[in-house]
C-alpha cells in the first residue's frame, strides 16, 4: 500500500555522510483509477494494486525517489509527454505512440472480454458473433472507438463505472471491458452474479511509458528490474495478493 508522497529512498546516504554525486532528480509517477491494477483507496489515501507494487519494486530496486499521483489518463498521459522525469502506469503500447515516449515492460498482461448477463442464454464463438447487438463502452475509450469503426454497435457511457448497471438492466446486451477491471466494478456494485463473460476478445501488454528525455540508462536499469521481477517469483506474489492469479 503506497501513500501518495515523496518516498525519499537515497536520505539514508546523505545521513551517513557518504559522498551522493549527480543525484538524479525524483521520478513522478501518475496512474489512472484502474482497479485492481492502480486505485486509490479514498479512505486512506493509500494508492494500490499490482502494476502499483510491481512499480514501486522497481523503484526501490533502483534506488530511486520519487512521488505517486492519481489522476485522469489525459492529464497522466500530458504529464508523461511534457514534464522531465515523468511516467504513466499502466498503458497500452502502439505504434502512433512509439517514438513518443521511452517504455518500460510489458508490466502486467490484460485480458479484454465482453461480458454478458448469466441468464442471457445466446452463446458467442467469437467477438463478431456480437457485431449485431448493443454492447457497452465508455467515452474515448480506445477500444470502444475501434470497435465502432469495425461496425460494432457500440453505446458509449460517461464513465465504465455505469456500465454493469446498464448491463444487468438489459439496456445493453454485451460489455467490453478488461476481464479483471470488469470484474473489480461488477463486485464493488453488487453486480457480479449477475453477469458472466460471454466471449474472451483479445490480450493486451501494459507498460509504463516515461518521459522521452528520460535516461536510457534509467529505463534499461527499470526494464531489466522489471524483468527479474518476473523470473524471481516477486510479480507473481503481488498477482495474487490482488487475487489476480
Amino acid at each position: 500500500m503506497i501513500k501518495s508522497s515523496v518516498l525519499p529512498l537515497m536520505s539514508l546516504l546523505g545521513a551517513l555522510g557518504a559522498p551522493v554525486l549527480a543525484q538524479a532528480e525524483d521520478i513522478k509517477l501518475y496512474i489512472q483509477e484502474f482497479a485492481p491494477f492502480t486505485h486509490t483507496d479514498y479512505q486512506s489515501t493509500e494508492i494500490h494494486g499490482f502494476v502499483t507494487d510491481k512499480v514501486v519494486e522497481i523503484m526501490k530496486r533502483a534506488n530511486e525517489s520519487y512521488t505517486i499521483t492519481s489522476t485522469s489518463l489525459a492529464r497522466g498521459y500530458q504529464a508523461a509527454l511534457t514534464e522531465d522525469n515523468s511516467c504513466l502506469f499502466a498503458f497500452r503500447r502502439t505504434p502512433d505512440r512509439e517514438k513518443y515516449f521511452k517504455w518500460v515492460g510489458p508490466v502486467a498482461t490484460d485480458n479484454w472480454v465482453l461480458y454478458g448477463r448469466k441468464n442471457d442464454t445466446r452463446m458467442l464463438k467469437s467477438l463478431e458473433d456480437a457485431k449485431s447487438y448493443n454492447i457497452g463502452s465508455y467515452k474515448n475509450a480506445a477500444t470502444g472507438l475501434y470497435l465502432q469503426e469495425q461496425g460494432y454497435k457500440i453505446q458509449f457511457a460517461s464513465q465504465d463505472d455505469d456500465n454493469p448497471r446498464l448491463l444487468v438492466n438489459g439496456r445493453l446486451d454485451y460489455w467490453i471491458v478488461s476481464e479483471l477491471h470488469g470484474m473489480f466494478l461488477a463486485q464493488q456494485q453488487g453486480y457480479w452474479n449477475d453477469i458472466s463473460k460471454a466471449v474472451k476478445y483479445r490480450s493486451i501488454d501494459l507498460y509504463m511509458l516515461c518521459n522521452a528525455k528520460m535516461d536510457k540508462q534509467r529505463i534499461d536499469n527499470f526494464n531489466q528490474l522489471n524483468a527479474d521481477l518476473d523470473r524471481d517469483g516477486t510479480a507473481e506474489k503481488l498477482m495474487r495478493k490482488y487475487g489476480v492469479k
